[in-house]
């Protein structure tokens, strides 16, 4: 055990030593590509931050890290498409490079799960990404991925490796670096306070000089890292969602990946003095924008790179704040411990920036990140007005069309809560208009399929009532006004014929001579429906001529007693409820079957009844 312990101190021991006497590994040449997206998939809170955080990355890595502006690509909110073509550029000209060594950047600061970024467009997994940056024809590949779940990136093949695993095999620093706000289950945190992501705002605060542990005026990506990792595990330790940064080493070779420089030619080191620690955060001069922050330490100044100009700088007390003023010029070294302070109240915030005072693009930001706060916040109906605003100005607002489509999204979510389909497919509707992009995305998906449901809903509905208007328009019970029949078998008798007058669409009036018995009858009819086929119900009554002193039929009967009564009972004189089915034909034939109920007195005085079928036939005109 002890033999084992020394071996394995001896080796770090030496490792340590290689580190330390190799020359710092610069790459000669540097590109980037800095991400950001606030909206995500159509069922993400949106972000109002990750944009922002793309460009405080891009700033820093411009100004202090010795990349080229016109070789750092910033995108805010692509497709996947445009992400994988940047990509390929980026690989291209790192091949084509005549630099013997090249470093690339990859940074993305959005919404993601534990498998894929939540961009527009064919999802992008984790794992493609990690395999397209270990294969760059590059030196160094450095990504950072500042997303919810996203240490998945770290893994590989799903199992966690071994962090700071550094093997010294080779004369030149070579390989990979992943870098992730947080651990592959963690979700990763915005800070209103901060104006952006918690572990961006550290990692940048970090490359301007607070993470140099030595003081040797450069920042190596592994100082960086435990800098980051120590800030944003102490800022999140006391919420709900704890947040703990994972690191993927891949690196051979002699020397330390520097990734930002304190000696750049148009920064200015600014000194944290050493002391109490206490906090101190750098703004620009309107209060709108954060730059950096750092912490006192005791035993050592920490700087902070800075390009010359006006801030704002806030010492945080724990009971208030102090504000003063920072004018950073060239050739000078300011010291924070010497501004004048103004004591302010905690309550004042520590990015507050008075949107009146900015120019017209960074007040369009403002107000596109208050919209998207609302949004966040459940304020769907309030961002949308917001968002129409923002489009009213400019209609060529791509992020704001964007914004639209989810605020529409969230009110889609509340129709259906309610159950209210119309609306609900009318603001789904509105939400692929403003936004085409969503029937690509995966969570939107299940909205997409529900809007084609509604549709196809809403289109059976309209032709049933179209074709209930077709067939009322064509039905001769709504058009037509007078009829003729022939009962083959029925209440009017064994045969009779009747005429019918259409009091309007429903009602039938009907007048029928009883040619068997003889007789008259008279009788009104119900047939409530529009539709070809409609059941009718009838009330009628039926009078003998023998009862009025004719009888033609003297000799005998046309029509014979049924049930042991006399046809003089049954049809001399009997009232009768008939229903039943009726087919009303384009050309006004009509058909009806149905039963009805006789009800006669008998000889001895007594109300009896018979069921007899119904089988009439006629026609309207």
């Amino acid at each position: 055990m002890r033999r084992t312990f020394t071996a394995r101190m001896v080796r770090l021991a030496c490792v340590i030593a290689v580190l330390l006497m190799a020359s710092v590994a610069f790459a000669e040449q540097r590109y980037a590509v800095v991400i950001g997206s606030n909206p995500g998939w159509s069922q993400d809170r949106p972000l109002r931050y990750a944009e922002h955080d793309a460009e405080r990355m891009r700033d820093v890595l411009v100004a202090l890290g010795n990349f080229p502006s016109d070789r750092v690509m910033l995108m805010r909110d692509p497709s996947t498409a445009e992400v994988r073509s940047a990509l390929r550029k980026l690989a291209s000209t790192a091949r084509d490079s005549s630099a013997e060594d090249t470093l690339v950047f990859v940074y993305y600061s959005g919404h993601a799960d534990d498998k894929f970024l939540h961009l527009r467009g064919d999802p992008l997994t984790h794992r493609e990404l990690q395999d397209t940056l270990r294969a760059l024809p590059a030196t160094i590949k450095l990504g950072v991925v500042d997303a919810c779940k996203s240490g998945a990136v770290t893994r590989k093949g799903g199992a966690p490796v071994e962090e700071f695993a550094i093997d010294v095999v080779q004369p030149k620093l070579s390989g990979m670096v992943l870098l992730s706000s947080s651990g592959a289950d963690e979700l990763s945190q915005e800070s209103r306070a901060l104006a952006g992501s918690v572990f961006t705002h550290h990692l940048v605060s970090g490359l301007r000089g607070a993470a140099d542990a030595n003081g040797d005026k450069q920042i190596t990506i592994s100082e960086a890292y435990q800098y980051a990792y120590g800030r944003t595990s102490a800022a999140t330790a006391a919420s709900n969602v704890k947040q703990r940064p994972a690191f993927r080493y891949e690196l051979s070779g002699q020397g330390e990946l520097v990734l930002t420089s304190l000696k750049a030619n148009r920064s200015v080191a600014v000194v944290v003095p050493r002391g109490a620690p206490q906090k101190y955060v750098v703004l620009d001069q309107n209060e709108w924008r954060l730059i950096a922050e750092a912490t006192a330490e005791s035993a050592r100044d920490v700087m902070l790179a800075l390009a010359p100009g006006a801030y704002k700088v806030k010492r945080m007390l724990e009971d208030r704040l102090e504000v003063g003023t920072l004018v950073v010029t060239a050739g000078q070294q300011p010291d924070l411990g010497r501004i004048a302070f103004q004591q302010a109240p905690l309550s004042a915030g520590i990015v507050k920036g008075d949107p009146a005072q900015l120019a017209p693009p960074e007040r369009r930001e403002w107000e596109r990140a208050e919209a998207l706060r609302m949004l966040a916040e459940g304020q769907a109906q309030a961002a949308l007005v917001l968002f129409d605003q923002l489009l009213r100005e400019d209609p060529r607002d791509l992020l704001s069309w964007r914004g639209r489509g989810r605020a529409l999204v969230r009110l889609a979510e509340a129709y259906q809560r309610v159950n209210d389909s119309q609306m609900e497919k009318r603001a789904l509707g509105d939400a692929l208009r403003a936004d085409p992009s969503l029937s690509e995305d995966p969570m939107f998906a299940i909205w997409y399929q529900r809007l084609g449901e509604i549709d196809a809903r809403d289109k059976a509905v309209d032709k049933r009532k179209q074709d209930l208007l077709r067939d009322v328009a064509r039905n001769p019970r709504t058009v037509k006004s007078f009829g003729v029949g022939v009962d083959i078998v029925s209440g009017r008798g064994a045969f009779a014929v009747s005429g019918t007058k259409l009091l309007n669409r429903m009602v039938f009036a009907t007048a029928a001579i009883d040619v068997a018995g003889p007789g008259l009858d008279l009788g009104v009819t119900l047939v409530p429906m529009a539709s070809r086929w409609s059941p009718f119900i009838g009330i009628a009554g039926h009078l003998s001529t023998k009862k009025l002193g004719w009888d033609p039929w003297s000799g005998g009967e046309l029509m014979s007693a049924d049930g042991g009564y006399s046809s003089d009972e049954i049809w001399g004189v009997h009232g009768r409820v008939e229903g039943g089915m009726q087919f009303a034909s384009e050309a006004g034939f009509t058909t009806d079957l149905g039963l009805t109920l006789i009800l006669f007195k008998t000889d001895e005085g007594k109300i009896t009844q018979q069921l007899w079928p119904v089988i009439h036939l006629g026609w309207l005109w």
